[in-house]
């Protein structure tokens, strides 16, 4: 009976529809195409211009829905207009449209009504300010010093910890420099790594000492003129859709704060699937999750394995703050359940039940076999295999040759483990199959592997710290390539340049990094080299960053380290 009234309701409608097309027609009035009635509507969309009607490229325009945890930011393009897709996170509701740019007058629109299949029109007038000294990147003051590459290498890594603002604050005498850089490089000052640019080894302690103390000794200014870095503006480096989730005790921008404050919570790497994005806590024991959906954040404690974390580390690294020994590396394993590193430990949390189980052995990262096996490297340089399909967790210990320091470590489709050897600009390999190791030089000297991602081709990809280059590594064809982020940038150069991570995209063959800085991300295409490069919508310490695997469009989310601390997915539309 109720497929008959569906029919006949069909065929009424079809009748009607005829019936207007002929009527339409009698007038000379072509009726629109069913694909032109349902083309996509932009929920919200205007026009950016200069008080002299000038338009203006490359401003995020944002907009938040009361009462919402989520903020959704759009660009302006060359003639100044912007629109917010259909597909974004924008829905029906009461909007506050916003221009917060630390370079012009804030502009807030409040009760923006957005309705279904309506386009709200809301334009801004933006007028122009000077740049705050609090609210320059590091590289913008990096570029403003005097100074040699070296110098600006070396001093560049003190916007790790803190801003350089707060390390300019107070003038120094030499002696001075150097009990603050010794102390902020923590027990590796003691370090010897003439393989790598650390600021941190024996060796450059004194040469930094001796630049900070040109630029700020005694009776030196505390005024340094710098200029803004123009923002990119062209159609590639605009086309973005960012999404903002609010975190708690996400806090407020505040220039002189020293990262590790516990009341705050720093995400440092995220994963993802389908339902929610997870995230670490540096500095707390607490695994972190996003509804994708409704952008609830909620915070989940973890109990710390035996002997495992922080504490672990007894008086720990010497930096303060104590940033080493937190949780850092997050994966899936194949039943989807969410596995944590941290120093001497790994914890498991299985979403289905909610249940965390910890493991007393692992590390802050590790490599995740087709097996479900962990792997890590352990304090004594022994590569260790941990069966997590056994009770016991069964180790099995693997001799490598000694090294002055891994970073990272990933493991392939083959079961082979990749080591980021970044104090002596090395990629090593290890095969389990023939129980085959391997090392391979970077072609950059002294440019630091920090962390990366594995392909589907089982190509690594790896952010070149200190050198501002991405590497790609085929174990199969024995090549190693540099690519820089920018085009034309030589290694060690301006805008001096220093990605942490790279996430690789099978599917739309590209790689994603970005700057530690400059509050810039890259796109390049893995074929080409080739990069593009975005500004991010607010000034985002960025560390670890993840594609999202299988999304309709090219996508990868970022923690924002450091206060305000959000968890943000950005979208190429």
């Amino acid at each position: 009976m109720a497929m008959h009234v569906a029919t006949l309701k069909t065929r009424h409608l079809a009748g009607v529809a005829l019936s207007a097309a002929v009527l339409a027609a009698s007038y000379g009035v072509l009726a629109p195409s069913a694909s032109q009635s349902a083309e996509p509507v932009s929920p919200l969309a205007g026009r950016v211009t200069s008080p002299d009607g000038q338009p203006l490229a490359g401003i995020p325009v944002k907009a938040q829905m009361k009462n919402s945890t989520m903020t959704v930011a759009v660009y302006s393009d060359k003639t100044g207009a912007y629109s917010f897709p259909s597909w974004s996170d924008v829905r029906p509701g009461s909007y506050t449209v916003k221009v917060d740019l630390p370079d012009f007058a804030h502009v807030n629109k409040d009760s923006v009504a957005i309705a279904a299949g309506k386009t709200a029109k809301i334009d801004f007038t933006l007028k122009a300010k000077p740049l705050a000294y609090d609210d320059a990147t590091a590289s913008e003051i990096i570029a403003a010093l005097p100074g040699t590459d070296k110098q600006k290498v070396l001093f560049s890594q003190c916007s790790n910890c803190h801003t350089l603002q707060w390390a300019l604050q107070v003038p120094r005498t030499h002696d001075g420099w150097v009990k603050v850089v010794k102390m902020m490089a923590g027990r590796a000052a003691e370090a010897d790594t003439p393989g790598t640019y650390a600021f941190s080894q024996k060796n450059m302690i004194e040469p930094l000492a001796d630049y900070l103390t040109q630029i700020r000794g005694p009776g030196s200014s505390d005024k340094i003129v710098f200029k803004q870095r123009p923002r990119p503006v062209d159609e590639a480096s605009t086309n973005l859709v960012v999404t903002e989730y609010d975190l708690p005790r996400g806090g407020e921008r505040d220039s002189f704060m020293l990262r590790g404050d516990r009341q705050y919570v720093w995400p440092h790497d995220v994963i993802m699937d389908k339902e929610f994005a997870y995230y670490t806590d540096h500095f707390s024991y607490m695994l972190g999750r996003i509804d994708l959906k409704t952008g609830e954040a909620k915070e989940m404690p973890f109990p710390v394995p035996a002997g495992a974390g922080r504490e672990a580390m007894g008086a720990g690294d010497g930096r303060p703050g104590q940033p080493g020994g937190g949780a850092h590396e997050l994966q899936f394993d194949k039943k989807n359940n969410v596995i944590v590193g941290m120093d001497h430990g790994t914890v498991k949390y299985e979403p289905r039940t909610g249940k965390f189980t910890p493991w007393a052995n692992g590390d802050a990262m590790f490599g995740l076999d087709p097996d479900n096996n962990v792997w890590h490297l352990s304090d004594n340089g022994q590569l260790t295999k941990i069966d997590t399909s056994s009770e016991t967790l069964k180790r099995t210990l693997y001799p490598i040759p000694k090294n002055m320091g891994i970073y990272d470590i990933d493991t392939d489709a083959k079961g082979r483990t990749d080591l980021y050897i970044w104090r002596e600009g090395k990629i090593g390999i290890f095969d389990p199959k023939d129980v085959s190791y391997a090392e391979y030089k970077v072609p950059t000297p002294m440019s630091g592997p920090r962390r990366g991602q594995i392909d589907g081709q089982n190509r690594l990809w790896a952010a070149e710290f200190y050198s501002g280059q991405i590497l790609m590594f085929d174990p199969d064809k024995k090549e190693l390539k540099e690519y820089p982020l920018i085009e034309g940038a030589k290694p060690y150069t301006a805008p001096y340049a220093e990605p942490y991570s790279a996430s690789a995209d099978d599917k739309n063959q590209i790689v994603w990094t970005h700057d530690f800085s400059s509050s810039r991300l890259y796109r390049m295409d893995m074929k080409t080299g080739k990069s593009i490069e975005y500004m991010t919508p607010s000034n985002y310490e960025v560390r670890d960053l993840k594609v999202e695997v299988g999304a309709p469009r090219p996508t990868v989310w970022v923690p924002a380290y450091r206060p305000p601390s959000k968890l943000v997915k950005i979208q190429v539309r």
